[in-house]
């Protein structure tokens, strides 16, 4: 494959910088929310598209949240991503707002970056290399699956779009940083639902922290498709995942379906 993603972080870094500055300026203006998905968010994304295709030399296509499916000549890689995640969040006000990429490669996820844009926390893997969480501010540099062995559980289930019955719960509106922040240990499992754009980043981040994916019937997630589909999902250690799997008969009995 002969790709250096290492070239990439920094570039897709400062478009994040430049992305919520601009959001933030948008956000003072009161532009509308409408405005800002149909308008802003689609320019982003090609900028990033663009981008890429600079920085690797590479046609690359986009599944864009906001643009969908833009095709490139000669292209066998996708960069799939919400370069605005948690976006309504971001508008009113409250943290947990993400810029999310993923790339795939003949339909394989090999990359994915999530930034924390409130706090700039950058989540980043790379297929067989890892995943890690850097603290811009100060350089700080952690191993997520190392995190996750060594911090407790905060909350017993993080749910992603979906509420949960009589458990202790968490849901932050912003699906690429949930995932990013249960492969650090924040929580013992995930279940929920969204699109493939919201969740490539984070699914390519937990997967190489050692987190593992299944549908709502337990059978194994092995990727994600390059489509503008919803997953239902579980994700969680191989261990906690087939203890679940013992406790309960359907994974719809824990949930307040929408």
């Amino acid at each position: 494959m002969n790709v250096d993603f290492d070239s990439l972080d920094p570039v897709l870094i400062e478009h994040a910088k430049k992305i919520i500055d601009e959001a933030t300026a948008l956000r003072e203006d009161r532009i509308s929310y409408r405005v800002l998905i149909k308008e802003y968010k689609p320019r982003w994304e090609r900028e990033a598209q663009r981008i890429i295709n600079k920085t690797l030399d590479k046609p690359i296509a986009l599944l864009g949240k906001d643009s969908g499916y833009v095709p490139a000549r000669g292209a066998e890689w996708v960069c799939v991503c919400d370069l605005l995640d948690g976006s309504l969040n971001f508008v009113c006000g409250l943290k947990y707002y993400a810029y999310s990429v993923a790339l795939a490669h003949k339909e394989d996820f090999v990359y994915g970056l999530v930034i924390d844009l409130h706090d700039m926390i950058v989540y980043r893997a790379v297929k067989g290399r890892g995943a890690f969480m850097k603290n811009i501010k100060n350089g700080t540099i952690v191993d997520l699956s190392k995190m996750r062995r060594e911090i407790p559980d905060s909350y017993d289930m993080e749910t992603i779009n979906v509420k949960a019955k009589f458990i202790n719960s968490i849901d932050l509106h912003c699906s690429s940083l949930e995932l990013c922040i249960i492969a650090g240990g924040s929580a013992e499992v995930a279940i929920g639902k969204s699109w493939v754009p919201d969740i490539a980043g984070g699914y390519v981040i937990a997967r190489e922290a050692g987190i593992s994916f299944v549908d709502w019937e337990f059978k194994p997630i092995e990727t994600l498709p390059i489509d503008y589909q919803e997953i239902r999902f579980i994700a969680g250690t191989p261990k906690v995942l087939a203890e679940l799997k013992t406790r309960i008969d359907r994974v719809d009995n824990l949930l307040i379906l929408e």
